[in-house]
């Protein structure tokens, strides 16, 4: 019997590994409450965050309030009473600055001048180069969709993408040259590529996407944000406290 709970154990235990830093492991079969009594003493249980939840009654001018509630109102995660409280939830503690990230979203996802499957690729790219795992289980269902199952499994095991269509494999290459060149520099072969597959607008709509999702990541880190206990974890290599 101690020999198949041994064997068991080493299956499981590669997924069961959370993000960024440290040694604490998670199943991502534990309930909600399991989970919730493992969380560091610094994270708030009703955001699974460092960053408690903003509410509209805590600010004192209308135009803070008026922010808030039209931030809320693009996205549902500001005023929700529990779960992961997200980029969005997080800046709302300053409103107006909140509101300004939400909506040039909005315009991001509609003047990227790339395909969808493109923007959803490059979404993951800069989500799993910045271990940022909450939005990355966000987005992989409908850019597995999009894309097909090896390219996210591409991206998100580090693998060569050699063999992939064109354009799928260069916004792998620039996504990964962009956070481990030295000074994150890109060279000028995979910028005259980039425009030559994407045009010149393309290109700068799939570098301004990876550059959101990363301050987004940056947010989640310095925040310890943690992932909503019912899915799964996504990179089993990123270890946190």
């Amino acid at each position: 019997m101690k020999k198949v709970i041994v064997r068991v154990l080493w299956l499981v235990l590669p997924f069961t590994l959370l993000p960024v830093s440290g040694s604490r492991l998670a199943s991502a079969q534990d309930s909600p409450a399991a989970s919730q009594a493992k969380l560091p003493p610094d994270i708030h249980p009703e955001s699974l965050s460092r960053m408690p939840r903003a509410t509209k009654d805590q600010f004192t001018t209308d135009e803070e309030k008026a922010a808030f509630d039209h931030t809320a109102a693009m996205s549902p995660t500001v005023t929700a009473t529990s779960g992961v409280l997200g980029p969005t939830g997080t800046r709302a503690q300053i409103p107006e600055l909140a509101e300004a990230y939400r909506t040039m979203f909005g315009v991001l996802t509609k003047k990227n001048y790339v395909d969808q499957k493109y923007f959803e690729e490059a979404v993951l790219v800069a989500t799993r180069e910045s271990n940022n795992e909450v939005e990355w289980n966000d987005h992989i269902v409908l850019a597995t969709k999009l894309l097909g199952p090896e390219v996210p499994e591409i991206i998100r095991n580090h693998q060569d993408p050699k063999g992939l269509d064109e354009k799928e494999a260069l916004i792998i290459n620039y996504g990964r040259e962009v956070f481990h060149q030295p000074y994150n520099r890109i060279s000028s072969k995979t910028f005259v590529d980039m425009e030559k597959n994407f045009g010149r607008q393309g290109t700068l709509g799939i570098a301004l996407t990876m550059g959101y999702y990363t301050a987004n990541a940056l947010l989640m880190h310095t925040y310890d944000q943690h992932t909503d206990p019912a899915r799964p974890r996504p990179f089993p290599d990123v270890v946190p406290d």
